[in-house]
């Protein structure tokens, strides 16, 4: 006796089975590239926080760094959490320790008041991207130095880069820092990446 399937397929034809085929190997398709879209991290790029990107451009713009590289440090540092705390005290989305916003605050006009300020996403993008900038000048043409200072301090910065005309990975003795530094490099290629097929795609609406 035939079963129920072996019955239902005699009465399909071949291309009536073979449109079921391809249909279902494309719902798998479909469920494949949605895991590997939201566990790759791809999700965070497309559905970040879409308040956020004006601040960024906006103090991007104004300090001369690239926003795409600001985005980066936000994503390693903090997920995009306004709140985010770290271990050492460091707060905000670019994880800004109070010392040290506190001192370059005057420097752009603000005042800290206390820790908290540091979790107003304009405060605490419009310190960090500055401090960025600054960090830029003091090692020009060399992104792993910057990645270092902003995360070590410039002074050990300028220790491991001493008598070289740039800062290699692996002259950062800081298992952190070093680690940072590759997880900025790397999100950033990834975003890099993910910004040519907005292009290629028609989605980009500017930077």
């Amino acid at each position: 006796m035939a079963s129920i399937y072996e019955r239902e397929l005699r009465r399909t034809t071949p291309a009536e089975r073979t449109k079921r085929l391809f249909l279902g190997w494309g719902v798998a398709l479909l469920v494949i590239l949605a895991v590997v879209f939201v566990y790759s991290g791809t999700a965070w790029v497309w559905f970040r926080p879409v308040l956020h990107k004006p601040i960024i451009n906006k103090y991007a713009g104004i300090y001369k760094c690239d926003p795409l590289w600001v985005l980066a440090i936000i994503k390693v540092e903090s997920g995009f959490l306004p709140h985010a705390l770290s271990p050492r005290g460091a707060v905000g989305l670019m994880q800004l320790l109070p010392s040290t916003a506190r001192d370059i605050a005057p420097e752009v006009g603000l005042q800290i008041q206390n820790d908290d300020d540091l979790k107003d996403p304009d405060i605490n993008l419009h310190l960090g991207v500055y401090y960025l900038s600054k960090l830029e000048q003091m090692f020009p043409d060399d992104e792993v130095a910057v990645l270092a200072a902003y995360n070590a301090g410039p002074g050990i910065t300028a220790e491991w880069r001493r008598g070289k005309p740039v800062l290699e990975t692996n002259d950062i003795t800081y298992t952190e820092t070093r680690r940072f530094v590759k997880n900025v490099d790397r999100t950033y290629g990834f975003l890099k990446m993910v910004q040519g097929w907005k292009y290629l795609f028609g989605m980009a609406h500017g930077r």
